[in-house]
């Protein structure tokens, strides 16, 4: 009996535990609040994270900013930048020999 109860508890732990994660994203764009996969998927979009927060954003030109300020806060694509390849030590001139401090 006492086994029994122990799982009931640690059941009723877990599911509200899964339930508070939920729960505790909430990301409003343009007055509406998103889902889970909508977060998701703009976060695929933005390459980052969201943080929670209410938020503005323009479709057509991917400017976005915080809810009742009108100031333009970055692109949603911004975290995407990728320069390419990092050139190697040696292409940079910073691969040194021994010998290069014996001299």
């Amino acid at each position: 009996m006492r086994t029994l109860s122990f799982v009931v508890l640690v059941g009723s732990m877990v599911l509200a535990m899964a339930g508070a994660a939920h729960a505790e994203r909430w990301v409003v764009l343009n007055g509406v609040r998103l889902s889970i996969p909508e977060i998701q998927y703009l976060e695929g979009v933005r390459c980052g994270p969201i943080p929670n927060g209410s938020y503005w954003l323009d479709a057509a030109s991917g400017i976005w900013g915080y809810a009742n300020d009108p100031r333009p806060q970055g692109h949603i694509k911004d975290n995407c930048y990728n320069p390419g390849r990092r050139p190697g030590l040696s292409e940079r001139g910073m691969l040194f020999s021994p010998r290069d401090f014996i001299d």
